[in-house]
């Protein structure tokens, strides 16, 4: 099935599921794209053009997201990143520059530390950080399990729930991008593969703080978006944003970014600076 967000594939894991994947461009380093929570490809649609004027760059849709797949093991972080080490491996590159957007950022930044020899560098656009007390309070845990339990329902008895974040994402999308996004994005399937990843991501979070696994020396940006549009965020906002900075100030080769005219949705408000970050990487030293 062809998609207009690049050209499909599909690479095969040992337990016999597909991740399916697009690819756009030529060249190396290849880079790949990892989705925020409950995301799949359709996140990058403004992102993939511009970078494959430059090099390949592939983004995929994790397991029961877009054509994938369902998992039927737990969706914790190390069951994430372990597939994303099978796609690279299916794609047969030795170096990758990867870049992953909320929870793509742990997840890349698990890969990294657990095979340096693979990585290029890292982007790391507005990432989740599992050093924020918000990701392990117990209520809004349960807040938030709830309203996507709710939605899932929703979605499985054939009403289509569309967020309104959701909406305001796809109107920044070309007609065709957003009838193909709009269609898969309301499935109970995709309701249901984020309620998973969500109901394993505090533990994931709690084991990765508690490693302190150490990044590659290659260069590792993060993007940290300036702006709080929602009171929830307001309150979240500076911690994520000063948790991004040490990260890369700890790092020899860490650099900060912020995206002045985004929140968390920096690929969708301000996707020239999420690949003019990517394109310096792949670039290399000056």
């Amino acid at each position: 099935m062809s998609s207009v967000f690049g050209e499909p594939g599909y690479a095969p894991l040992p337990d016999g599921r597909r991740l399916h994947h697009v690819s756009q461009g030529e060249g190396r380093p290849v880079v790949v794209l990892e989705s925020g929570l409950g995301a799949s490809r359709v996140e990058w649609g403004l992102v993939m053009p511009a970078l494959a004027e430059r090099t390949r760059v592939v983004a995929y849709d994790r397991a029961g997201l877009g054509r994938s797949d369902r998992d039927p093991h737990r969706r914790d972080l190390e069951r994430m990143v372990e597939d994303l080490g099978h796609l690279l491996d299916h794609l047969g590159e030795d170096r990758y520059v990867l870049a992953g957007h909320s929870l793509g950022g742990p997840i890349i930044r698990s890969y990294a530390a657990a095979h340096p020899e693979r990585v290029a560098g890292l982007v790391l656009v507005d990432q989740a950080a599992e050093d924020l007390d918000i990701y392990y309070r117990k209520d809004v845990r349960a807040m938030t399990l709830g309203v996507q339990s709710v939605m899932a329902g929703l979605a499985a008895l054939g009403v289509r729930v569309v967020p309104a974040e959701l909406r305001r994402i796809l109107a920044l999308f070309p007609p065709d991008m957003r009838a193909e996004a709009l269609a898969e994005m309301t499935r109970p399937s995709e309701f249901r593969a984020t309620l998973a990843e969500y109901a394993a991501l505090a533990e994931g979070f709690a084991r990765l703080r508690s490693s302190q696994a150490a990044l590659p020396p290659v260069p590792v940006t993060a993007i940290s978006g300036a702006l709080s549009p929602s009171k929830v965020e307001s309150r979240v906002r500076p911690d994520l944003v000063a948790s991004h900075r040490r990260l890369v100030e700890a790092h020899p080769h860490g650099r900060h970014v912020l995206a002045e005219r985004s929140g968390h949705m920096v690929p969708q408000d301000e996707p020239g600076v999420v690949v003019a970050e990517i394109l310096r990487i792949v670039a290399g030293p000056v």
